[in-house]
């Protein structure tokens, strides 16, 4: 299947962000990609990794990336394969789908230095070229929130799972201190302080945050003044240039999953490094706490029966 098929226009009007806008994002943005400057490449993944478990630290015992030896696993979004790496490590027999490219390229070249085996596509997955109840389990992590059609992702992945397959999920939670507090209401509260052409960079210093990211949302002020709740809520989430990210309650995870059964949600992550100056010296056990209660992972677990 090759791009000009998974990347078919949408049917989004011509102001409404579409599949083509997320794939050019992502593929000029792979997911954790910037975490580690190692030049030696299997240093590079392996930093990677070790980063994304310090700081989500929740990660690897919600996914349970052990418990699917012998099992076929499919993961939609692969990134740079570091999570797809610990199902392959675990026994699992692993397929990463990405929308991108660079992810493609990037998980393949993880697993190939590492000896792992795995399978990998480049694919849009609201079309998965999937036999029907072929997988054992499939995984998401933070992927389905930034697709133009996350319920046909979601209806793919009812068709390809095995009747007691079971699924993991994270989206962005929209209950949340990192939606309410920061995207709602500090951030908004603080917009105009980058209107002056030097705030970028007085800013950054003062706030601790790249330069360049804030350049990205002062340039949207002047762009978009007056942005829609939509665009409000991609620009501040993966970067002022991300062109689409949702967020779910509880309700609304329950609904995009309504066609499994034992459907659960938890939440999870407490970003220290959003908070420059109290994040960092936070007790960890508060850190956990503030997480499970108002964190901005929301995970969503269930089966197919």
């Amino acid at each position: 299947m090759n791009l000009s098929q998974t990347l078919t226009p949408t049917s989004a009007t011509p102001a409404s962000p579409t599949t083509r806008d997320v794939a050019t994002f992502w593929e000029a943005h792979p997911c954790d990609s910037t975490t580690s400057t190692a030049a030696e490449r299997l240093a590079y993944f392996q930093d990677v990794e070790r980063i994304r478990y310090a700081s989500q630290s929740h990660l690897p015992r919600v996914a349970a990336f052990d418990q699917f030896r012998g099992r076929r696993v499919l993961e939609i979004g692969c990134g740079l394969g570091t999570d797809g790496a610990q199902f392959a490590k675990g026994g699992a027999l692993y397929t990463g789908v990405d929308l991108t490219q660079a992810a493609v390229s990037l998980a393949a070249e993880n697993f190939r230095l590492r000896g792992l085996s795995g399978r990998f596509l480049r694919i849009n997955a609201e079309e998965l070229p999937l036999a029907s109840a072929a997988i054992d389990h499939v995984y998401s992590y933070g992927v389905i929130h930034h697709a133009v059609h996350p319920e046909r992702i979601v209806d793919e992945m009812y068709r390809v799972l095995k009747p007691g397959g079971t699924f993991m999920v994270m989206l962005y939670n929209r209950t949340s201190i990192n939606y309410y507090v920061q995207i709602m209401f500090l951030r908004k509260l603080g917009r105009a302080l980058l209107r002056p052409a030097g705030a970028p960079a007085m800013l950054s210093t003062l706030l601790r945050v790249p330069r360049a990211k804030l350049e990205g949302h002062r340039q949207n002020l002047l762009r978009i003044p007056r942005p829609t709740p939509a665009q409000w809520i991609s620009m501040n989430t993966d970067g002022p240039d991300c062109p689409l990210a949702r967020v779910y309650d509880a309700a609304e995870a329950g609904a995009l999953f309504g066609r499994f059964q034992e459907v659960r949600t938890e939440a999870y992550f407490f970003d220290r490094s959003h908070w420059p100056f109290i994040g960092p010296v936070l007790p960890d056990a508060l850190v956990d706490a503030l997480g499970r209660r108002w964190g901005w992972h929301r995970i969503i677990t269930g089966k197919k029966v």
